[in-house]
């Protein structure tokens, strides 16, 4: 099979496969498994947000759009994002439409990275970020979350990473594994290390409104000095249950945005126009559904974590965001792939295994609790049974 090899473009051999999708994968068609690995809130999307996709069809919203999306849901960004978010951006110039976070982060990259150029990515982090910046022909460069610091990132370690080739930092905060929120003050730090040093930071803003913490977090793109060296991106993916809608928003300076926008008409044209209209619902209705995500996901965070403090061997923090927990599960003495399947195969849990993530994911595993108390419950149980087992 290698002259089929040979066919393929040389990219496509520097882009890992998700290892979170293989475990997922296994778990399809299985009743057998309580699924904790992929973030799908079991919510299922507003009736209001729905109702207004169904009345889009009906009203003819079909055809194309402007390539950076309908100016009515654009502008209901800008509502939302000086609403929520502190953040003053033009609808017409400084906003576009984007095929969910993952389309505005590949975007970025395209637009903002040359071949050799340096992404700095958190490690761990979301699995996305290192492929994205591959396609882009850039090299990723990990920075260390630590434990110590509940998975924050540290300007410090931003600013040991620092060359002459970097162009951009990936800043996920809240964070995919770990649930960690980057303090104010360090995303202080780090926004004058992008003004000092001159790359840009691309904020992965998709867990933005579950927080667990006494005040938002600062968001980098409304720090007024940096506007021109930030490229926000938003997802209502988890904020509204919309994960298959595959619809968000990229707001940045209007240069950038208008690169992107020209690179989004030869990849996608524009995101789908009935998701765009459902968009705009979610964002000028009523916020309770979001709200009453959080306090469930604030609710499941504290059975989990209680939980999982009493396995033997465990080794657990409150995460501070997000829905997933990342225990330390070196005490069990193997690869945290290995647990991962042994726990799949032995007692039918599936959680991701923190190698997935990077380097700095090892010993640990992800665990979502974006799913029933129940399931929770019942995954506790089984664990609580099992674990210890494999100290002895």
């Amino acid at each position: 099979m290698d002259w089929c090899r040979n066919l393929l473009a040389t990219r496509n051999m520097d882009i890992p496969v998700s290892q979170i999708r293989l475990i997922f994968n296994k778990t399809i068609g299985r009743r057998d498994i309580i699924n904790l690995t992929a973030g799908i809130p079991d919510f299922d999307t507003p009736d209001h947000i729905k109702r207004a996709a169904k009345r889009a069809i009906e009203e003819g919203f079909t055809r194309y759009t402007h390539n950076a999306g309908y100016i009515e849901t654009r502008e209901a960004v800008a509502e939302k994002l000086r609403r929520d978010n502190g953040i003053g951006a033009n609808p017409e110039t400084e906003i576009m439409m984007v095929a969910g976070g993952m389309g505005g982060l590949l975007l970025a990259n395209m637009v903002l990275v040359n071949p050799g150029d340096e992404v700095i990515v958190p490690d761990p982090g979301f699995v996305s970020h290192p492929a994205h910046a591959a396609i882009a022909g850039a090299k990723s460069v990990p920075v260390r979350l630590r434990k110590e610091n509940n998975f924050g990132l540290l300007a410090r370690d931003v600013e040991a990473a620092v060359t002459r080739k970097t162009k951009l930092l990936i800043l996920n905060s809240p964070n995919n594994p770990t649930g960690g929120i980057t303090s104010d003050r360090e995303t202080r730090k780090i926004v004058d290390l992008a003004l000092q040093h001159d790359f840009y930071i691309v904020s992965d803003e998709a867990y933005e409104q579950f927080y667990y913490t006494d005040h938002k977090p600062l968001l980098p793109g409304s720090i007024e000095e940096a506007r021109d060296h930030v490229v926000s991106i938003f997802s209502l993916s988890k904020t509204y249950a919309m994960t298959g809608w595959r619809i968000g928003a990229v707001v940045g300076p209007a240069d950038i945005i208008r690169a992107m926008v020209k690179l989004q008409e030869h990849f996608i044209a524009m995101p789908t126009s009935i998701s765009q209209k459902a968009a705009e619902a979610a964002l000028t209705g009523p916020q309770d559904c979001v709200e009453m995500m959080r306090r469930s996901f604030r609710e499941r965070r504290s059975l989990i974590v209680e939980g999982l403090q009493k396995i033997e061997g465990m080794e657990v923090a409150a995460p501070s965001g997000a829905f997933y927990v990342f225990p330390d599960v070196s005490a069990y003495g193997m690869r945290s792939y290995d647990l991962v399947m042994k726990m799949l195969n032995e007692i039918g849990v599936a959680t991701v295994h923190g190698s997935a993530f990077g380097a700095g994911g090892e010993g640990f595993i992800r665990i979502c609790y974006a799913v029933s108390k129940r399931r929770i419950l019942r995954a506790l149980k089984l664990m609580s049974d099992y674990l210890p087992q494999l100290l002895r």
